[in-house]
């Protein structure tokens, strides 16, 4: 069975290829095994939102940000979904939301 960093590493090498879509595939698959982080969810909305794929880009930022609600990136990774799909609002409240989780980082939790 593949590791966690070989599926991540096969999607990093299809998305600098521009080939999102299998690269996105190999992001979900890498998801699977990812315990930590959402570093492949955010990988794979790139990947959405390269496509124009806005819905899936939004929908996959969201596990994101459920799988490390006090990470900024995630909310970053939503935000610039959002935006790309043209819901500002949303972007902008999303990008609060990792600003408001940074600023509580730097001052101790």
């Amino acid at each position: 069975m593949a590791t966690f960093n070989e599926i991540y590493k096969e999607g990093r090498q299809l998305q600098a290829a521009k080939q999102y879509e299998e690269a996105a595939a190999k992001y979900l698959a890498a998801a699977e095994l990812e315990e930590k982080t959402s570093l492949s969810l955010m990988a794979a909305t790139q990947c959405y939102t390269e496509l124009g794929m806005h819905m899936e880009a939004i929908e996959t930022a969201k596990k994101a940000v459920e799988k490390e609600p006090e990470d900024q990136f995630p909310y970053i990774s939503l935000s610039r979904a959002y935006q790309r799909g043209g819901f500002i609002p949303e972007a902008e409240y999303a990008m609060a939301k990792g600003n408001e989780v940074a600023y509580k980082q730097r001052q101790g939790g």
